[in-house]
């Protein structure tokens, strides 16, 4: 079979707007991106181990991402830029084969469409994890590797010559098994390639039926290889320890409770509208409707910028078919529909096949391999408006939608990184060193921690950065996300838990914790005393249920403050108020006194205030110590309007009381002024 003819020109062209717009919707904001999620664990454990370790990270379920972040890690190391940045790229350029793919099955009469597939793929916005560049290197790498391989199929059945068409069917099948060591649910995959196949085949004009279906089998045949040889391994020489990605345990529920086909069956038709449909609104309504006004300026600017390079790149690489085809023809519209539901299909069936869903924006992940049938049906639909005005004005809206919907996704994240920085750097000033063993229970501010190591991974950074010799790494500071089954455990003094996780090892003590929390991003990091806890109105319910259990003498109060490192925590941020205030919650608790009304000076002659009245308490505590009962006044006036916060300061004060030696005066002026 015949290529397609093709401009080189026009497709270098179409390679380089892609690029242009890709890198408007992903990198103005790249360089705020540090550690998010997982990220946490797997850096920690290259700090105290070598690239060697992810062997054993990865081993229980999917062994080959080991073989790409070994090398990736060599060559990046700890600077989270590097792997954005890498993560840019397989992404761009999976769009970039899948425009080539749909150059070379078209040609030129289809430009528009080739290069609306392969832009809309690239910056598709039902995929909400590129900002979680370091986990999720495997997915974006996978997804190249899986586009690269149907490129490859596509290009060795257009060719002639022998030798090349059996090196181009070698590499599509190793880009294949390349794909599936990355994620073994991308396997769908396969049902667009076949698609694709199919589709040629059939183009044949005056064969049966029966030689077009034979043709296609036995073109298909060599690249049957990619899943048959994948499968073989996976069903019958690898032993998944990990029940999500166990295919054969996930299959066989459908035997022993058929309701479920049933329930695989309504997942499959909401997941595809999701992915067609809802990735083009819901996103964008969740992440970037939400944005402060300045970050939403810039935001429309990015997409502006980024509709008029489609505009002017639709007159350079698609005008010749844009002018002269009012659409796709009735051959080439089933050709393509048929190839873009099977794909959809085959992207969506593994997923439900494993008890998994696709929900925005937290499991995006599953949009992955749907995506690239997703975005030939959306394609189609343009392709197929016959004036070229609406036609263009409707691909620009899809462009902006899916740049506002990256710009607010990378605020959000940014957000998170600068919050999660913020937050351990006040913990470092805190707290010069935190034994050995106790559990941490933590809470962000608008920051959900669904795993463990999203508090073990930090705290492990800056307090335990040894290198570690044995196997598996023992995890010194363990923690627990605050759950109500954390704060059930930990108020009934539930024991101990010893969870090993990819080759990370806890010892979870819920009778020996320490809570620290930070009530909303204005405030301060606070370090709860489990025996005279400060807490404030608008503290998480769960906080409040553990505070009393939460044991401060685990915090070593002698020595200067920790190493942070710079490539994981950013710059130290501006020594404002919460320095100070941390500065002053430690001197209090190594009983400095005198140390505290110092601090309190100098951070008021800087213009530093507190945003949370709770915060004068240490300072407030102090002057009772010092017995000066004027300046206790003035800070009275502060808290005495909120009853919340007076019961606070009363029972602080009474607490200080029982500990310190105060004046009669002080006495007389908690008891009648604060108290009464």
């Amino acid at each position: 079979m015949q290529p397609l003819n093709q401009k080189p020109g026009s497709f270098w062209f179409g390679v380089l707007l892609i690029f242009v717009i890709a890198g408007i919707a992903y990198l103005p904001l790249i360089k705020d991106l540090g550690y998010l999620n997982d990220d946490w664990y797997l850096m920690y454990d290259m700090q105290v181990k070598d690239p060697g370790f992810f062997h054993e990270i990865f081993g229980i379920d999917r062994p080959g991402r080991a073989l790409a972040m070994i090398p990736l890690f060599s060559l990046f190391g700890f600077n989270p830029l590097w792997y954005h940045l890498s993560a840019f790229l397989f992404r761009v350029f999976g769009g970039v084969f899948l425009f080539w793919t749909a150059r070379m099955m078209w040609g030129e009469r289809r430009n528009f469409f080739a290069l609306a597939v392969g832009l809309l793929f690239a910056i598709y916005p039902g995929f909400l994890s590129m900002p979680n560049a370091i986990d999720y290197q495997s997915h974006i790498l996978g997804l190249f590797l899986a586009m690269l391989s149907v490129a490859l199929t596509v290009k060795s059945i257009l060719t002639t010559g022998r030798t090349q068409k059996i090196l181009l069917i070698a590499g599509s099948i190793l880009a294949g098994w390349g794909y599936l060591s990355q994620m073994e649910y991308f396997i769908g995959v396969e049902a667009f390639r076949f698609a694709a196949i199919m589709a040629l085949m059939w183009r044949a004009r005056g064969e049966s039926f029966r030689w077009k279906a034979a043709r296609t089998v036995s073109t298909s045949l060599p690249f049957l290889l990619v899943a048959a040889g994948f499968l073989v391994w996976r069903l019958f020489f690898f032993e998944s320890e990990r029940r999500a990605t166990d295919v054969g345990l996930q299959i066989s529920q459908v035997f022993t409770d058929p309701l479920i086909a049933l329930w695989w069956l309504n997942y499959l038709v909401q997941d595809f509208f999701t992915v067609t449909l809802a990735a083009w609104n819901l996103p964008v309504y969740q992440l970037a409707f939400p944005m402060r006004l300045k970050d939403m300026a810039a935001a429309m600017g990015w997409a502006a910028l980024a509709m008029a390079a489609l505009l002017y790149g639709i007159r350079r690489v698609g005008e010749e078919a844009g002018e002269t085809e009012s659409g796709s023809t009735s051959g080439t519209m089933r050709e393509t529909l048929f190839i873009s539901i099977l794909g959809i299909a085959g992207g969506l069936i593994p997923v439900i096949l494993v008890n998994r869903h696709v929900t925005l924006p937290d499991y995006s992940r599953y949009t992955l391999i749907a995506s690239a049938g997703a975005v030939m049906l959306v394609a189609l639909l343009v392709e197929n408006i016959s004036r070229r005005g609406v036609q263009r004005t409707v691909m620009g809206v899809l462009v902006a939608i899916a740049v506002l919907t990256h710009y607010g996704n990378t605020i959000r994240y940014a957000d998170e990184t600068r919050a999660t920085r913020n937050f351990w750097w006040q913990v470092a000033w805190r707290a010069p060193h935190i034994k050995e063993g106790i559990t941490l229970l933590v809470l962000y501010p608008n920051s959900p921690l669904a795993e463990d190591y999203f508090i073990w991974g930090p705290a492990n950074f800056i307090y335990y950065p040894e290198k570690q010799s044995g196997s598996p790494v023992v995890v010194k500071l363990p923690a627990a996300v605050l759950d109500g089954n954390t704060v059930t455990q930990v108020t009934t003094n539930g024991g101990v838990e010893t969870p090993l996780r990819r080759g990370n090892y806890l010892e979870r003590d819920f009778g020996n914790v320490l809570a620290i929390v930070q009530s909303s991003p204005n405030s301060c990091v606070r370090f709860i005393n489990g025996d005279a806890p400060e807490l404030n109105s608008f503290d998480d319910g769960r906080i409040v249920m553990v505070a009393p259990y939460s044991k401060l003498d685990s915090v070593v109060t002698e020595g200067g403050a920790p190493d942070v490192p710079e490539r994981v925590f950013g710059k130290e941020p501006e020594r404002g108020w919460c320095y100070y205030y941390q500065q002053a919650d430690l001197a209090r608790q190594r009983g400095d006194w005198d140390a505290i009304p110092i601090l309190l000076d100098e951070a008021l002659e800087k213009g530093y205030y507190p945003n949370d009245p709770l915060e004068w308490i240490p300072f407030m505590q102090a002057y009772a110590v010092q017995g000066n009962v004027e300046e206790i006044r003035e800070m009275t006036k502060l808290i005495v309007l909120d009853k919340y916060l007076r019961l606070q300061v009363c029972n602080n004060m009474k607490y200080l009381a029982e500990n310190e030696t105060l004046s009669t005066e002080v006495n007389d002026f908690i008891a009648k002024k604060i108290c009464e």
